[in-house]
């Protein structure tokens, strides 16, 4: 596979997941959650098809200990992220809002057609990746692109939440475009930066 290919698949994959989260916004249905669960997941998917390759083969040998130790290290630090992210950005920080735990809730239990979607997209493209890449998979440590926009989403998200609990009024009236759009952006920019 040409990295022509591999640049197709990536504009596609985010271009279809903004128009998604888009919609989201417009339908009201967005939460700080909705987003932190959505780039959990791309990077979720991402590491289960790299421990996919490592089982077909897809691993240099020379490679074979340390990629599947990566891979181990990305799937404990997953997991971690994951109950922070369901505790803290779930439940707590919308504690008084029970519509936003209830939006929270139909996210976590795949009930949110456009976070399903999302996932779809990921998937599709993962394993087009896969399907289509005749070239070997190279180890991902816990400092790759995905895991750290992860991680700096997840301290902007604690900014954004501090700022909308200051009731500052630009934050309250336009709060789900000022939760969204700086994550998106991040996003945006760690994927085009992401070379496999």
């Amino acid at each position: 596979m040409n990295s022509n290919t591999h640049s197709i698949a990536t504009y596609c994959s985010i271009v279809l997941m903004t128009g998604c989260t888009i919609m989201e916004i417009i339908h009201k249905q967005t939460t700080v959650f909705y987003i932190l669960y959505l780039f959990w997941f791309d990077e979720f998917i991402r590491t289960v098809f790299d421990r996919i390759a490592y089982y077909s083969k897809k691993v240099p040998t020379a490679d074979a200990v340390q990629f599947l130790g990566n891979n181990k290290e990305r799937f404990f630090m997953l997991g971690i992220y994951l109950v922070f992210i369901i505790v803290f950005f779930g439940i707590i920080i919308d504690w008084k809002e029970l519509d936003l735990i209830g939006l929270n809730f139909e996210i976590f239990s795949f009930k949110n057609p456009y976070f399903n979607g999302s996932l779809f997209i990921f998937t599709l493209r993962e394993g087009f990746l896969f399907y289509t890449n005749s070239k070997v998979r190279y180890a991902k440590d816990i400092f790759s692109n995905g895991i750290l926009t992860l991680h700096l989403s997840l301290l902007l998200g604690i900014l954004i939440w501090f700022l909308s609990a200051q009731k500052w009024q630009f934050m309250v009236e336009y709060a789900n475009v000022f939760a969204v759009i700086p994550f998106l952006i991040l996003k945006i920019i760690f994927e085009l930066k992401l070379k496999e």
